[in-house]
């Protein structure tokens, strides 16, 4: 078998095989074994086909994802607990959050570049 490199700890390996678990009848295994997905036997990573790229992106993905489900729950309560003012406001606040969030991130970096230096 070909050795690959894994994208999370840079070391050549070859991936490690996660079956699934079989289920015993009177101490017998039945069913089971079949191939699942595969990990880095050095760092056990599930992501180790993915570049350094991909799994940046995805997380950044999951970051936005996460924030706007905080910004609808947040929106949902303003509504259900305050009545509809405090909620459109809520909301109004949430909708330029959403559509200012690329010049917010980035004053936040010039920001705490400047604090780093």
């Amino acid at each position: 078998m070909s050795k690959v490199e894994c994208q999370c700890c840079k070391k050549m390996m070859v991936p490690k095989v996660i079956t699934s678990a079989p289920f015993y009848i009177s101490g017998i295994p039945v069913g089971g074994r079949a191939p699942e997905s595969s990990v880095c036997p050095f760092c056990l990573s599930p992501k180790w086909m993915l570049t350094e790229h991909q799994a940046l992106a995805a997380g950044k993905a999951n970051a936005e994802f996460y924030g706007l489900m905080v910004l609808a729950l947040v929106n949902i309560v303003a509504f259900v607990r305050f009545g509809e003012l405090v909620g459109g406001i809520a909301l109004a606040v949430s909708v330029a959050t959403v559509l200012m969030r690329a010049r917010m991130i980035r004053a936040l970096r010039r920001r705490l570049g400047r604090k780093a230096s």
